[in-house]
């Protein structure tokens, strides 16, 4: 049988168990609004009993009970909802870029409204009508020359608008790369703290939220993949372990980005070829084909989405010159006022100018026409050599001057001539300069629909998963305090106890054999 004396002990781990309670409920209620934080519990068990087995052992009716201690404090956490929350977070990143980049592609081409590409070509096209009302109007020769030009300065800023976006996208991509650097830089340094930690058996609760935390915020740079392995020694069996993070690239290959094994981490690197338009990540000098998330968004919006809106520009005012002049040669401008010289004839209506130099260049191919397209040198000169007529005048039965037929055939090169265009799938399609305009509006407008409603698919289901989670790791405190008033009334019951062994003890020694 124990002793009067053996009570106290029992009394002082039920003491020391409640106080380690109630002080992990004050961590809890003091973390209930900290990003991130796990709610943290005591787990409690009986301690070992008395006597122990073996040879020496007294012989009683059976074991006694010695009261109770703390097996552990640990969070609580599910993993499956963590990798859910990421998951989502991973996609939430992606369309949040994708919806983001074509939300500003949007403003900048401004469709429909008066200030587009399209209200332009309309404007040019008026002034192509008036010019066919009064062909040898000066007036109305001067509206067409600055109309072209404000089609012409609308292109190029356009184009260069785009350009200046693309290349934001590239700085974002190097930043978010820098970033996961640093997320993984961390991640590896609380590794090493918590390798130090848990081999002792204990359990480093709030470094675990700190590290899960960098890894919510890595996933929503890109598809990350975790794993766990144990810190080794005394560990006890509630230790999270040591994390090894990687990148997982859309063909389901992963490469170590934290490597919890060595505690070190690999170089995340990702650019985009200016010339090539081209993307190229790796991790640790590895190629990885998809990374996902935030960075994989800003990589297609960058190479794929605003190169082919580019490239759609450029070919709009290649077409457009091209056609323009071949029907512009065709047709004669106003008549010298010299007899002798000749009626203009055969001259070009737009040219090519290069935007850093400004001296007149020649275009092989569409690349760069939208930065390039200019009004001709013949025009700029005179607005005399704009040809609205068909005809010199001089075969005796045209109406020279006053002759309209090419100004109108001008026109119709905006409106009627199809040409042929080349789509971002890579089909040519033949059509007029509208229409494939109006349908590369359409294309971008379903994408951005596209993004933006996945965006707010993905976010809801992102959010739904941290409601999951909340209501499982997240501090209630009104359960806090109603578990604050139980360790409260086991505390108090203790030390109730120590008074009532205090009298038995003062029995003893004090009243007894008198």
């Amino acid at each position: 049988m124990t002793s009067t004396f053996s009570s106290l002990e029992t009394v002082r781990r039920a003491l020391f168990a409640t106080q380690a309670a109630i002080q992990t409920t004050g961590h809890n209620i003091s973390n209930a609004d900290t990003d991130g934080y796990s709610r943290q519990r005591v787990n409690l068990q009986a301690s070992t009993p008395f006597p122990s087995v073996g040879m020496n052992s007294p012989v009683i009716p059976g074991q006694i009970g010695t009261g109770v201690e703390v097996g552990s404090v640990e969070r609580i956490r599910d993993q499956f909802i963590d990798n859910q929350v990421r998951q989502q977070a991973t996609a939430t990143g992606y369309w949040q870029a994708k919806s983001d980049a074509l939300s500003q592609m949007e403003d900048i081409m401004n469709e429909p409204t008066d200030q587009g590409l399209s209200s332009a070509i309309d404007n040019f096209w008026q002034s192509l009508q008036d010019l066919a009302d009064n062909p040898t109007d000066s007036g109305a020769r001067s509206v067409v020359k600055q109309d072209a030009q404000t089609l012409n300065d609308t292109f190029h800023y356009l184009s260069s608008s785009l350009q200046t976006v693309q290349s934001n996208l590239k700085d974002q991509i190097n930043v978010n790369a820098t970033q996961i650097n640093s997320l993984a830089s961390q991640i590896n340094e609380l590794n090493k703290q918590i390798a130090k930690v848990e081999p002792s058996g204990y359990v480093a609760n709030d470094l675990y939220d700190q590290r899960d935390k960098l890894v919510d915020q890595l996933s929503q740079l890109a598809n990350v993949q975790v794993t766990k392995t144990s810190s080794g020694g005394d560990a006890n069996s509630s230790a999270d372990g040591i994390y090894t993070v990687k990148i997982v690239g859309s063909d389901n290959k992963s490469y170590t980005l934290v490597d919890g094994q060595n505690f070190k981490t690999n170089q995340f690197s990702a650019s985009v070829d200016d010339e090539t338009n081209t993307a190229t990540v790796t991790v640790g000098g590895q190629k990885v084909n998809g990374v996902g998330g935030k960075i994989q968004g800003l990589i297609e919006s960058a190479t794929v989405d605003f190169p082919n809106m580019m490239d759609s520009l450029d070919q709009m005012a290649y077409n457009l010159a091209n056609a323009f002049n071949a029907q512009h040669e065709q047709g004669y401008g106003l008549k010298p006022d010299d007899p002798d010289a000749d009626t203009p004839h055969g001259q070009d209506f737009f040219g090519w100018t290069d935007p850093e130099t400004g001296e007149s260049i020649e275009l092989d191919s569409a690349k760069g026409a939208a930065q390039a397209i200019d009004i001709s040198d013949a025009i700029k000169k005179s607005i005399d050599n704009i040809a609205a007529a068909g005809s010199d005048g001089d075969d005796g039965g045209s109406l020279g001057d006053g002759d309209n037929t090419n100004a109108n055939a001008l026109s119709d090169v905006l409106t009627d001539l199809k040409m042929n265009f080349t789509t971002s799938d890579g089909e040519t399609t033949n059509t007029t300069l509208k229409g494939y305009l109006q349908s590369t509006i359409g294309e971008m407008g379903v994408n951005a629909n596209k993004a933006n409603t996945m965006t707010k698919n993905s976010q809801t289901l992102q959010d739904n998963a941290a409601d999951q989670r909340q209501s499982v790791s997240g501090v209630s405190i009104d359960e806090e305090m109603t578990n604050l008033i139980q360790y409260q009334q086991g505390y108090n019951a203790a030390a109730k106890m120590i008074s009532v062994i205090n009298d038995m003890l003062d029995t003893i020694v004090n009243s007894m054999g008198r």
